[in-house]
């Protein structure tokens, strides 16, 4: 746990230092114990630490002839998969670069296996993810694989591959899949055998995912341990066949030896998935024990595991499969034998009551592990589903027919085709007939999700322990001062977070945001009160990703109600629009304003017929009109004109002024060009500020240094995506802005910026990839 804590530090410091302390209160009387630790934190502390980046490293950005071999290649659903690249070396420099590659492809002509070496035409950039306050950033996690570039390629892209030699698992993937059906059902059975996501349809995988079943698809310790009593069967086989084999070895000992070369060919066909890792070593751990006449216990077993994993690759502490993984077990090791004692009973009382203990122990198995599984979930994903009961209906579908049967089928498919036909054909009709239940379900309005109150660190922390000592309090005969200490303990680390949002009106604090979200724009402003605004939601062009979804709805919902007072819109451009629908859809709206104008487009349409099914109020915005927030806090419209009745577009944008109390606090233009700011120059209204968003991202068709002046502003920011092929801000832009005394700050360089004023004090700005600019 030391070790663990010292790696997780650097990522999570305040919560890791909580916990570790508590564990450490936990051994209290155990001098040694705490000894130990603490220097296996150190030890973490070193293993875990971020590589130093040379601020001298040549990063490339542009098109380059690129050499490179495979190192390890992702599936996902979509048709898209994620290549690890290493020895990158630019084909007309001869130059290397740093570090590792991460190439991603959508809709690849074929799926290349690790080691082969390629030469492509490739766009090749800086490592640069999208960094929010709360939430995680892909980033550094491939920085701690020692990636420094990425690369996009679509299609059929100018790639030549040198010849290799097909391993014996690409052989077996390549000999299986085409005898698999052409159905979202067989490429379940393709992800359930071998890991591999790749024709998995992205709604599909939605309905999963609303519906509670991620887990299912994804290889875990339920797939390892099925395999693992296949040797079982197997081992009641030989005892019936050859009586005299359990003189030798007794029946547990011969399922182990017979359930070993079976977990270890899955682990293999998995590609050694950090969960099927965790599940063997586990496996490995308890068997151990049980030879050499030792009493196991499951939670040394998941400690062993965790140790092996994480001093094996201490990056590997990072993984997010690898937690939810650990987190499952532990759930199930606290809470499973006080539930399995409670319906123990049930068994004994007959035939008949037999099937409802085991649909009984199926229920508790799924409540054990989503208890502890919460708050990680929530915290990442931002949702919850209320369909956990599917698992009882699914759960044994997948574990005695769907399962087996394609192993069976993969099994059979080097010497009988078609016996391996029929069986993969019945595994993946059980996965079509889920997603035909599924799909009538959301069609019905029963599969929605709910956003929540994304937690702090702290509170995940405070969390675990009320878990941990709830167990004690459950389990007889164990000492209930300590666990009713730690329980206070863990309540009050829940409550304290909370307590301070609230002491927001004390503090008279207000905050303005602006969310990283590419290549597009979000604004949060959030009053003393808590009361929240949303202007514009961010968007894109890709239908596979949604950022309201991803960032603004997560964003809203740290340590706050998934509740917005306040949502408006610009205009109904996809880089302010796309990403207010989920906004509009999940959350809970008080009002909408916008302009009321509307072009061609299919996001137009679709934003007309959502507004035309709301319960909420829709405001037609005009210069002169005033959203209040909050007594003292309000946004002033200033443009446009009342009279204005044409399409929308960026110069009949809404430009909106955060005034508090009169001060000027930040002015909001969208994505006004040069005439239209003329024109709101002319209208007379006030624009001082503090803060300045730039108009259009920082594009030279927004340039207007008289405006710059009239602003008045300290800070300028740009809204705009790392390397992004329109070249915003534009090097004038930033020119004039410097001419006229503000500093520019991009989201693309710094992720997230908030800028908090606590009472008369000047603004407070934080990065949320760099922290603290500049302190009130």
């Amino acid at each position: 746990m030391g070790y663990l804590g010292g790696i997780l530090v650097w990522a999570h410091a305040l919560p890791v230092v909580i916990a570790c302390m508590l564990t450490a209160l936990a051994f209290a009387r155990r001098g040694r114990t705490i000894a130990l630790m603490v220097s296996c934190f150190g030890l973490g502390l070193l293993a875990g630490m971020p590589g130093v980046e040379d601020d001298q490293m040549a990063l490339l950005n542009g098109q380059f002839r690129m050499q490179g071999v495979v190192d390890a290649v992702r599936t996902h659903p979509g048709r898209r998969i994620s290549v690890l690249v290493r020895d990158v070396v630019e084909l007309d420099t001869n130059a290397t670069l740093p570090g590792r590659l991460l190439w991603s492809w959508t809709d690849p002509p074929f799926i290349p296996q690790a080691g082969l070496k390629f030469t492509a035409d490739l766009r090749i950039r800086e490592l640069r993810s999208r960094a929010n306050f709360g939430l995680s950033s892909s980033e550094a996690y491939w920085k701690r694989k020692g990636v420094r570039h990425r690369a996009y390629s679509r299609g059929a892209a100018h790639v030549t591959w040198e010849e290799g030699r097909i391993s014996p698992r690409a052989w077996l993937l390549n000999l299986a899949s085409p005898l698999m059906p052409d159905t979202q059902g067989g490429a379940a059975v393709r992800a359930l055998l071998f890991g591999d996501r790749f024709l998995l349809e992205a709604d599909f995988m939605d309905r999963i995912r609303r519906a509670g079943l991620s887990h299912s698809l994804a290889l875990s310790g339920l797939h390892l341990a099925l395999v693992a009593s296949f040797g079982l069967g197997a081992a009641s086989v030989l005892s019936r066949v050859c009586p005299w084999l359990l003189l030798i070895l007794p029946r547990r000992k011969l399922a182990v030896l017979s359930a070993f070369p079976l977990v270890a060919a899955y682990l293999w066909l998995g590609d050694f998935s950090p969960s099927l890792l965790r599940a063997f070593v586990m496996l490995t751990a308890v068997s151990l024990h049980l030879f050499i006449g030792s009493r196991s216990h499951p939670q040394d077993a998941l400690f062993a595991a965790m140790a092996v994993l994480i001093m094996a690759d201490p990056a590997s502490a990072h993984d997010l499969s690898l937690q939810l993984s650990v987190l499952a077990v532990g759930g199930l090791v606290l809470f499973m034998p006080i539930a399995a004692a409670l319906i123990a009973p049930l068994r004994d009382r007959g035939a008949l009551w037999r099937p409802i203990h085991g649909l009984l122990t199926l229920l508790a198995v799924t409540c054990c592990a989503n208890l502890f599984i919460l708050p990680a979930q929530v915290l990442y994903f931002s949702e919850v589903t209320a369909h956990l009961w599917l698992n009882l209906l699914w759960l044994p579908v997948l574990s005695l027919a769907v399962l087996p049967l394609a192993f069976l089928g993969l099994a059979a498919s080097p010497c009988c085709p078609l016996l391996a036909k029929g069986c993969f054909f019945a595994a993946a009709w059980g996965v079509d007939v889920l997603d035909r239940f599924l799909v009538l379900l959301d069609g019905a309005g029963f599969l929605a999700v709910t956003p929540v109150l994304r937690p702090s660190g702290v509170q995940v922390v405070g969390y675990g322990v009320v878990l941990v000592a709830g167990s004690v309090l459950l389990s007889p005969a164990r000492p209930r001062a300590r666990a009713l200490a730690f329980l206070g303990l863990g309540l009050t680390l829940l409550a304290v977070p909370p307590l301070w949002q609230e002491g927001r009106q004390w503090r008279d604090e207000v905050e303005l945001t602006v969310l990283d979200t590419g290549m597009s724009q979000a604004i949060m402003v959030r009053g003393s009160t808590g009361r929240t605004v949303l202007v514009d939601g961010g968007g894109g062009w890709s239908a596979d990703y949604d950022p309201g979804r991803a960032v603004v709805g997560p964003a809203l919902s740290w340590q706050h109600p998934p509740r917005v007072d306040r949502v408006l819109l610009s205009h109904v451009h996809a880089d302010h629009l796309r990403g207010l629908f989920y906004i509009l859809d999940a959350f809970e709206v008080a009002w909408f304003g916008w302009s009321g104008l509307v072009d061609q487009s299919n996001d137009s349409r679709r934003l007309v017929e959502r507004l035309a099914q709301n319960s909420w109020p829709a405001h037609r915005l005009r210069a002169g009109d005033k959203v209040v927030i909050e007594p003292g806090l309000h946004l002033e419209v200033l443009y446009p004109a009342p009279a204005e009745t044409g399409i929308s577009d960026n110069d009949t944008s809404l430009a909106l002024r955060l005034v508090r109390n009169g001060r000027g606090l930040a002015l909001l233009p969208a994505d006004l060009e040069k005439s239209a700011l003329e024109r709101l120059m002319r209208q007379g209204s006030a624009l001082t500020a503090e803060v300045l968003v730039l108009p259009h991202h920082g594009s030279k068709s927004s340039l207007h240094p008289r405006f710059l002046g009239k602003a008045g502003a300290a800070w300028a920011v740009a809204a705009c995506g790392p390397g992004n092929r329109f070249g915003f801000p534009h090097p004038s832009v930033v020119l004039a802005c410097k001419r006229a005394r503000l500093e520019v700050l991009t989201t693309a360089e710094h992720g997230a910026l908030k800028f908090c004023w606590r009472g008369e004090k000047a603004a407070r700005v934080e990065s949320a990839r760099f922290g603290a600019l500049c302190r009130d």
